[in-house]
């Protein structure tokens, strides 16, 4: 799947650059009757949950997904099953090292001179150019890129300039875990250099296809972005899934996503079977597409534990 290689690719090529650090709104701030205007922000009702159960063991998995930060949600619910929780399990994530870094630096730029405009279809780089302008980026260190990073950039850049991201969800349940010192870890580190190996090594026809598929994919997240946090979060699953479902056809090297699904199920269950032997309840934060996509949920049965879904 496009979307988890976005996920990891993404990190990937931002581990030296900066991302936004928006943090999210829970309360309405007080009423400040002296004013002339009075704004009332009437927050949401709370995330959707999984509760994966067995004997009397619990572990409670909510998702993680790119929001709005603009909006307010309601983590009543969440906060309260986090201030007596063993863990807090935040996604998986890649493992950086230097040689990762440098494996994506090398390999991230079109050789000599060139830049995407040498290389795309004249329509296409209209197109990139268009949407550039459309959303106020400057692209001109991105023209560099080969255009699948150039893609991955695209949206990244494209995400923090909207207030789109999924960071505050992952902060706010960190400090509230930390607050009542709960245990907050990784699911698991991804080792980086046979992703970046592969990534760097698709094919120009390729690259060009998928610098494709992540504009349709940023012009979708752009339009949908509003009515995917108010889905999220109000628990709304099915309007999740209808978003997901409708968004461009994410197949860019299908093979390279596969294989990232497979491993990073492959973790949360591990985690899952880890955290069932502590002594109190865990939290674990994960890709919303995994919590819609009912395989993980069958893999949990399969496994013995009784998972309730939201709804």
């Amino acid at each position: 799947m496009l979307k988890s290689i976005v996920f990891a690719a993404a990190l990937v090529a931002a581990a030296g650059s900066a991302c936004a650090q928006t943090t999210v709104s829970l309360t309405p701030a007080a009423d400040d009757w002296s004013l002339t205007e009075v704004s009332v922000v009437k927050n949401l009702p709370g995330p959707a949950l999984w509760k994966v159960i067995k004997g009397d063991k619990v572990v409670w998995l909510i998702g993680d997904e790119r929001i709005d930060t603009t909006k307010t949600w309601d983590s009543a619910r969440i906060d309260r099953i986090l201030s007596d929780a063993e863990g807090l399990y935040l996604p998986p994530a890649p493992k950086f090292s230097l040689l990762a870094l440098y494996a994506v630096m090398s390999g991230k730029d079109l050789p000599g001179k060139q830049t995407l405009r040498d290389v795309l279809p004249p329509a296409e780089y209209a197109r990139w150019t268009q949407l550039a302008r459309t959303y106020e980026i400057d692209t001109r260190d991105i023209e560099k890129d080969r255009p699948l990073w150039a893609g991955v950039r695209f949206l990244d850049a494209v995400s923090t300039k909207k207030g789109f991201s999924s960071q505050v969800i992952t902060q706010h349940l960190t400090q509230v875990a930390k607050r009542h010192k709960v245990k907050v870890a990784r699911i698991s580190r991804m080792e980086t250099r046979a992703l970046v190996k592969q990534t760097n090594a698709i094919d120009e026809a390729e690259g060009r296809r998928c610098l494709t598929v992540m504009l349709d994919l940023t012009e979708y997240m752009v339009a949908t972005t509003a009515a995917q946090t108010d889905a999220w979060a109000s628990g709304d699953v099915e309007a999740l899934k209808a978003i997901l479902r409708a968004q461009p056809k994410a197949d860019c090297h299908e093979a390279l996503g596969g294989q990232l699904r497979a491993q990073w199920t492959a973790d949360t269950l591990r985690m899952v079977d880890t955290a069932m032997q502590g002594t109190r309840r865990s939290v674990l934060l994960l890709p919303m597409p995994m919590l819609l996509d009912e395989r993980l949920v069958n893999d949990l049965r399969a496994q013995g534990y009784q998972v309730r879904t939201p709804g």
